[in-house]
């Protein structure tokens, strides 16, 4: 009787230590089955998505940069200093960087999918067709903005800032299809180029030319002042006209120093002052000395045909003369930038230099197909993780 009884606990015992192992068994099935159907029904539905439906994508590049000439100048030495200051390029890297930037934004833009259109290609049945999965095709008949944003996925350009090289990556869902959106695109981004350096040189050119025509109506304007001028003094060249009146006035000054000195000396020697000989020098000595003064009144006092002096019409004069050869200097200048704008014009400052262009692919890039799935698996079993810590942590705070 005492042996039966004595059984009884040891049963009972088993019985209340089953429950917690039966409840972790449980807990581990149901651990495990959130964890398939977490993990493994994603990355399974996502395979046969890419498998199965998933279109093919084909890619191909085009590499180019944004190059910038030295317009050639009439003025070679001041070409030469400036290209000497600067290195071996008269170019800001600036400009190189915001031209390639322009045309960055411009392969981003709704502009380029406009000009795509009026070049001929057509978008949607490149991207939008029936045969495509769901997923990557182009929606038919969306909305502008949602045609810009699919563009953006389809098309990717880069700016390397340490070498300045554009490249721009292409997709499609066929070989030829990518080749001929990625040739389209490298074609109006050269047409874009040289409109910003066709626009440059008019705007150059048009500034130019209407310098020449000021400094030329200045220029002209200055030789009708001075040519009336002349004309109100009767003098052609006062400078000259100066010269000739001084060189006649040395000239009668010395020979009127030398007839005094002859009169005094015959006076010295004894000779009469009512003598033939004497009488003769001294009408001469008269006669140079009112020349002498008629040669003053036309240099200091006042021009025989007018009022002003020949001093002050030559002061005059040369405030206008000079003022003509600055109009003229200013009037040559206006002429080489004129040529220089010309030149710049008549050669591509501003071009891009395409190294790599659209080849024609082989074997489609996209969508890689084992990494996408790894991607799933991983996002999903980091989410598994966190829903399991969060499931544990409330638990733990209800008991």
């Amino acid at each position: 009787m005492s042996t039966t009884v004595a059984r009884f606990p040891d049963i009972s015992q088993r019985r209340a230590d089953a429950g917690p192992l039966q409840r972790r068994a449980i807990r581990r099935r149901w651990r495990l089955a959130s964890l398939a159907a977490t993990v493994l029904l994603p990355a399974l539905a996502a395979a046969v998505y890419l498998y199965c439906f998933a279109a093919d994508q084909y890619v191909t590049e085009f590499r180019f940069s944004v190059r910038h000439e030295a317009p050639l100048r009439m003025d070679g030495t001041a070409t030469a200093a400036m290209t000497a200051s600067l290195g071996t390029s008269a170019v800001s890297p600036l400009a190189v960087i915001t031209d390639s930037q322009i045309v960055i934004q411009y392969l981003k833009s709704r502009q380029v999918i406009d000009d795509m259109v009026a070049a001929g290609v057509d978008l949607d049945a490149i991207y939008a067709r029936n045969d495509t999965d769901l997923l990557a095709r182009l929606r038919p008949g969306g909305s502008v903005e949602a045609r810009q944003r699919y563009w953006r996925r389809m098309v990717d350009p880069f700016f390397d800032m340490t070498t300045g090289i554009v490249s721009v990556e292409v997709r499609a869902f066929s070989p030829a299809d990518t080749r001929l959106v990625a040739a389209t695109a490298l074609r109006l981004s050269e047409k874009l180029v040289n409109a910003i350096s066709n626009r440059s040189h008019d705007d150059v050119l048009a500034y130019a030319t209407q310098e020449v025509a000021a400094s030329n109506a200045t220029l002209q304007a200055a030789e009708a002042t001075i040519a009336a001028y002349r004309n109100q003094h009767a003098v052609l060249f006062p400078e000259m006209q100066a010269t000739s009146d001084t060189l006649v006035e040395g000239k009668v000054r010395d020979t009127l120093i030398e007839a005094q000195t002859t009169y005094n000396a015959q006076l010295a020697r004894g000779a009469a002052t009512d003598s033939m000989q004497m009488r003769i020098l001294s009408d001469r000595i008269v006669a140079m000395e009112t020349a002498l003064r008629g040669v003053h009144a036309g240099l200091a006092q006042s021009n025989r045909n007018t009022d002003a002096s020949l001093a002050s019409v030559l002061s005059e004069y040369g405030v206008l003369h000079l003022r003509e050869e600055i109009a003229a200097k200013v009037y040559e200048r206006a002429l080489m930038a004129l040529q220089d704008a010309r030149n710049a014009a008549s050669q591509q400052g501003v071009y891009l230099a395409a190294f790599v262009r659209p080849g024609l692919p082989q074997e489609s890039t996209y969508p890689i197909r084992w990494r996408v799935i790894l991607e799933i698996a991983l996002l999903s079993f980091v989410g598994w993780c966190l829903l399991q810590l969060l499931y544990h942590g409330i638990r733990d705070h209800i008991d």
